[in-house]
């Protein structure tokens, strides 16, 4: 496909600022990219979409914010056995309790297809990943200028600044100090693709006078009892973005083999350290979150029952309540691994990544979706829409750019392309 292979491919994304263009498998063992394994991502293109369309999603995604915020709030007032129920760790259930604020970055992905036979609905609600953040915002922008088009999203990246600053601020006064007092930290795994979202996401604070911090993970240490710290430096880490999955977290261990997870949870509870969009985030990352709002039904949603029935799809932890067709997902699946599709009780397609981690997790059912799709030069793919929400500061979710992803699958995963649009 020339949008994969163009000649000026390279140029196009070295200008844009986008060093994971191409992206790789992590190695089990070294942690670190296989370069000889690495497959194209970005493409050289920039799909025209229509203003109404960008309008449309935004609108719509502002309307579902509405119905998350609120189901945000129930699942914290849930007892200890229904969160177990509803696959979240045990060790996860005090932290998400102890954070109260709203989380700061969600991503939404959409089934958002139009037509006679639309279908506008979200498959997905992500608050744990970095990915798809810079590519929305600064990623369209520039291919849209490129290639004689209008930016997708010209209000996206001064709210991403604002809902930031203020963020770090709620985050020093849960802290009892003055935001100029404390090290602000932003980590995610060492690839190319985290840490360079995490490096774009820092830069909204220069000039702010805050000071950061960027690092891989590895660098991160924690003393019980005393805090966070760079390692390398042995500077402590008062409010940290940590964007790595918190199920991951609960496992992890040092160079000695002890668990780190208490040492940190104990940190957080005492208020030694402020984690940004981990407890917070992770309360609605299990997906049986959308079961849940398919069970509170229109009563509870009131006047965004409209909402829950335009733009949720019916979801159950038990298949048979949706019928013989639907999509099944591990609860706390990522990057589309694990899941399958069944029609009228016969297998229709599958992950091509099938993990033990995921497959062996308890499943959640969606209505099956069909997604839209996309010519590219006249190769169809399957198209993902993902949009954001920012928590403005004021514990409301708002609108934060949008952006297409396209995949040969029928299943968007990790080898899916990202598609820069244009209006």
């Amino acid at each position: 496909m020339e949008a994969l292979q163009h000649p000026y491919r390279n140029q196009f994304f070295r200008q844009m600022g986008l060093k994971w263009y191409n992206i790789a498998p992590i190695d089990d063992i070294s942690g670190l990219p296989i370069p000889q394994e690495q497959q194209p991502y970005g493409m050289y293109h920039c799909e025209r979409v229509s203003a109404s369309t960008v309008r449309d999603i935004k609108e719509a995604s502002l309307a579902a914010g509405k119905v998350i915020k609120k189901t945000w709030e129930v699942v914290r007032g849930l007892d200890a056995e229904t969160l177990l129920f509803m696959g979240f760790p045990k060790q996860s259930l005090q932290v998400i309790k102890a954070d109260a604020c709203l989380p700061f970055a969600i991503r939404l992905d959409w089934c958002w297809k139009e037509g006679q036979t639309q279908s506008k609905k979200i498959i997905e609600i992500n608050c744990q990943t970095p990915s798809f953040w810079f590519e929305c915002l600064q990623g369209n922008k520039f291919a849209a200028q490129y290639f004689n088009l209008s930016d997708p999203n010209p209000e996206a990246y001064e709210l991403v600044r604002i809902s930031l600053s203020k963020q770090i601020k709620r985050a020093a006064l849960k802290l009892g100090k003055n935001v100029n007092e404390c090290v602000v930290g932003f980590t995610a795994l060492n690839n190319v693709e985290d840490m360079g979202t995490m490096h774009w996401l820092s830069r909204h604070l220069q000039g702010s006078g805050v000071k950061t911090m960027l690092f891989p993970l590895e660098f991160l240490g924690i003393k019980k009892g005393k805090g966070l710290f760079y390692t390398l430096s042995n500077t402590k880490i008062d409010i940290l973005f940590m964007w790595y999955p918190l199920e991951w977290v609960i496992h992890d261990r040092d160079e000695n083999g002890e668990l780190l997870w208490d040492g940190l949870e104990q940190l957080i509870l005492n208020k030694q350290v402020a984690l940004i969009n981990f407890g917070s985030g992770f309360t609605l990352q299990p997906k049986s979150v959308f079961s849940l709002i398919t069970d509170l039904g229109s009563d509870f949603f009131g006047e965004d029952a409209s909402t829950v029935f335009d733009y949720f799809p019916k979801t159950s932890m038990i298949a048979e309540r949706i019928g013989h067709s639907y999509f099944a997902k591990p609860i706390l699946g990522r990057q589309g691994e694990g899941g399958y599709a069944v029609y009228k009780n016969d297998l229709l397609v599958e992950s091509s990544g099938n993990d033990d981690w995921y497959t062996e997790q308890t499943y959640v059912y969606q209505e099956l979706l069909e997604l839209p799709i996309v010519d590219i030069a006249g190769q169809e793919m399957t198209a993902l829409w993902g949009s954001w929400l920012m928590n403005n500061g004021e514990d409301e979710l708002v609108p934060a750019g949008v952006g297409m992803r396209l995949s040969d699958s029928p299943i968007t995963d990790d080898c899916s392309y990202w598609c820069p649009i244009g209006i």
